[in-house]
């Protein structure tokens, strides 16, 4: 490719101007036909919470649960507390009171689409000896309170299938039980909105619930999350609009830019619609980040155009426009490319939530770029045009640039030196100490009503997440076989034993339970059947009596069982011990032939972590490696590329370093602070060497080169730098702190970087390219004479 079509691939954006305010009839036609055409997908963009819709429905863990949810009947339950005592409107779980609502709520709730079937202390069945064998009670028969409800009282009291899922040991904690019929998002959100509406009124009698699970927990996150994500994009806007008005003291040009970001961020939620992807918990967050990262075009456009209008009063408002747009156009193409492959190095993810904002974040900061070289000239010709103005800041601004430029000059060698230690410490911090990891708890914050209601059930319940064990038996085994429920058994004991994990739950607890009731109630027969016909007739009662609970354990086929443990772990390293010590225990304890897949909340949590870390591992170099090249091939050297590429650089490894010596770990919105960073903080870097390169092509030496360099692109560097940051720091109103951290990390990541770059930057050039040199010596060969002089 020769020069002249290097030159022509960065010069196009003020030929869209040109095109835009010669042709103002048909761009707005185009404009308005494309924006209705996209506008019209943007209804089309539903909400949707959950871990399958984070992970993806063909994610591993996902299909393991499937699998799962299809041989044992259901999807994952969600369980509804209540607590009984001093100052609630019941003493116990058994009174009437308490058992009257327990019985009308689970009515309620088991009509409702998409529940397969609710348990509770009114409705579940007990298993008591009689002349006939054993027969399955219920607190609540025929609609009322049964008059021996003590004697099932102290039953259930010693009954381990009972403690700790329907009621707490001491009685005082109910617990309601709600299995729906599979865990897709559209049932999640319909039977959380049931819960909901059945919950408020029950509350008016006075009792307060607890509601754990996947599906609310997901849901009530993630709508707490979309809440404060719509107070913040009022605050972005403002704090969008009072930068504008401070850089350009006109009411015209920060309503064109204002206009301009809103049809960008309408496109880019249409493109969303369109493509019929869900706005997740991550894309809760597109609006204020398209606006944010968006805006940086305008402000370069924007800073030009007044530049040329205080040198060239009388020239007309069109062509100070193209003048501006020749000038910031081809360096706002390069940051623009850089910022997109940034976010597009997310789509590299094996996570569906992580490829879904990896892919629609370029359509935002494209559309901006597009809409600020067209839309955004439109609207500043078509409003009344401001009178050039004296801007007496500006001589300010050059005294300061001035001023950081000698700084950098003098102190070159210092500066250096700092920086590589930097980079040397808290890049150790980075690479050794810094992990992912996803504390739901520590996301949300102790102040949720998720985290509440979990803490809640773990201080009288015991653990909230589970690890299940979906064992397969192998051809010609039976499940009657008494071997074949002792082999269970041992393995069930043996898994409960590990560190982090409770009591395991199989089949052989209702076998066991049974053969003891069926033998007097008598402690010496809760064992499984000495036969392989004793154990069939207990199961064959069991599917009489109650075909549910036996499901929950038993597929239809008999050939797959499955294990239930409690599981309380809060970090990766617990979750990753336990989970190897299963997969051991699975290979030591299971006779031959047997296999066991383990998923669950735990597991799916696990491989959620696991992929974070691979997301964060794969996106940064990706986009390292895109970002430098794009920054290389724009100026023509990759020495001035690795110099804009430095700067940026290091407030990542400061700012992951102390992540890493403070011992903070990378969730899923932490992950993509260094990936962002590189993409956004670099286009400081570019602007101004790209005006450097132009000044060194004109026969200026480094120093003089570099001043005029950052007199010409400081003002609108800080202003942009400024405009990130505040605008990632209002995220730190999200309801998630995970959000609000990603928010503050990468705002001071910014302000790091735009200080790297007036500071670090000119003293890295210096240090390589002597005060007094012209175009010889190591710069010699960047490549200067690619792009014309400045004019």
């Amino acid at each position: 490719m020769g020069k002249a079509r290097i030159e022509d691939c960065y010069t196009n954006m003020h030929r869209l101007t040109a095109f835009s305010l010669r042709r103002p009839g048909l761009t707005f036609f185009v404009l308005l036909s494309i924006t209705g055409a996209l506008g019209a997908g943007a209804p089309r963009v539903e909400q949707a919470f959950g871990f399958r819709v984070l992970v993806g429905s063909e994610h591993p863990a996902i299909r393991a649960l499937d699998s799962l949810i299809e041989q044992f009947s259901g999807g994952y339950p969600v369980r509804i507390a209540w607590e009984c005592g001093e100052g609630h409107p019941c003493q116990s779980v058994f009174d009437e009171v308490s058992l009257g609502m327990a019985d009308a709520l689970t009515r309620e709730l088991a009509s409702a689409a998409g529940v397969l079937n609710v348990l509770s202390p009114a409705n579940a069945g007990v298993l008591v000896s009689n002349e006939e064998g054993f027969a399955t009670r219920r607190f609540i028969e025929h609609g009322v309170r049964v008059s021996d409800a003590e004697l099932l009282m102290q039953r259930v009291l010693d009954d381990p299938l009972w403690v700790g899922d329907l009621i707490s040991a001491d009685g005082q904690v109910g617990v309601v039980v709600v299995q729906p019929s599979d865990n897709e998002p559209e049932t999640d959100l319909r039977l959380t909105d049931t819960i909901e509406r059945a919950l408020d009124s029950f509350g008016e009698q006075g009792f307060s619930y607890y509601v754990v699970g996947d599906a609310p927990e997901t849901v009530f996150a993630g709508r707490a999350l979309a809440e404060s994500t719509r107070a913040l994009t009022p605050v972005a806007v403002l704090v969008i609009a009072l930068l504008l008005s401070v850089l350009t003291r006109s009411w015209q040009q920060t309503l064109a830019s204002l206009v301009t970001m809103g049809v960008a961020l309408l496109w880019t939620r249409g493109v969303l619609g369109w493509l019929g992807w869900p706005q997740d918990g991550m894309l809760q967050v597109l609006a204020p980040m398209v606006l944010t990262v968006g805006v940086c075009d305008a402000v370069h456009l924007l800073s030009r155009y007044a530049a040329e209008r205080r040198l060239h009063p009388r020239a007309s408002t069109s062509g100070a426009l193209v003048i501006a747009a020749r000038d910031a156009g081809p360096a706002c193409v390069i940051t623009t490319l850089t910022t997109a492959v940034a976010f597009g190095s997310f789509t590299a993810s094996d996570l569906d939530t992580f490829v879904r904002f990896g892919a629609i974040l370029p359509v935002g900061v494209f559309a901006c770029l597009a809409l600020s070289f067209s839309l955004l000239p439109l609207v500043i010709d078509w409003l009344p045009a401001d009178a050039p103005r004296l801007d007496r800041a500006s001589a300010a601004w050059d005294l300061v640039m001035d001023a950081v430029l000698e700084t950098s000059a003098k102190r070159a060698a210092p500066l250096l030196l700092v920086g590589t230690l930097l980079l040397g410490v808290f890049g150790l911090g980075w690479a050794v100490h810094l992990r992912a990891d996803n504390d739901f708890m520590e996301a949300l914050g102790e102040s949720s009503a998720v985290v509440q209601a979990v803490r809640f059930v773990e201080r009288r319940l015991g653990n909230s997440q589970t690890l299940e064990l979906d064992v397969q038996l192998p051809p010609g085994t039976v499940i009657e076989d008494p071997e074949t429920l002792r082999a269970l058994s041992r393995f069930s004991e043996s898994v409960s034993r590990i560190d982090s994990l409770g009591g395991g739950e199989s089949i052989v607890d209702l076998i066991e339970r049974l053969n003891r009731v069926l033998h007097d109630d008598a402690s010496a027969f809760e064992r499984v059947g000495d036969s392989h016909a004793a154990n069939a007739e207990l199961l064959e009662l069991m599917a009489f009596e109650d075909p549910d609970m036996l499901n929950r354990w038993l597929s239809l086929d008999r050939s797959r069982l499955r294990v239930s443990l409690s599981a309380t772990m809060d970090s990766r390293h617990e979750r990753e011990a336990a989970l190897a010590e299963v997969e051991a225990r699975i290979r030591d304890t299971l006779p031959a032939g047997w296999q066991a897949q383990p998923t669950g909340e735990l597991a799916i949590q696990y491989d959620w972590v696991r992929d974070i870390q691979a997301t964060q591992l794969r996106s940064f170099p990706i986009a390292f490696g895109l970002v430098f090249g794009f920054v290389s091939f724009f100026l023509r050297s990759w020495k001035l590329g690795l110099a804009a590429m430095l700067p940026t650089l290091l407030p990542v490894v400061v700012v992951l370093g102390v992540m890493g010596w403070l011992g903070m770990s990378l969730d899923v919105a932490r992950a993509m602070i260094a990936a962002v960073v590189i993409g956004i903080g670099v286009d400081d870097a570019v602007h101004v060497l790209r005006q450097y390169q132009l000044r060194r092509a004109a026969g200026e030496n480094s120093h003089l080169a570099m001043g005029g360099a950052l007199r010409h692109s400081g003002r609108a560097v800080v202003t942009t730098s400024i405009s990130l940051a505040l605008g990632f720091l209002a995220l730190m109103m999200s309801a998630w702190q995970t959000v609000a951290s990603f928010g503050f990390f990468v705002a001071l990541a910014i302000l790091g970087a735009l200080a790297a770059t007036l500071f670090l930057l000119p003293a890295l050039v210096f240090a390589f390219s002597p005060r007094g040199s012209e175009v010889r010596g190591p710069l010699a060969d960047l490549g200067v004479e690619a792009f014309p002089r400045p004019r």
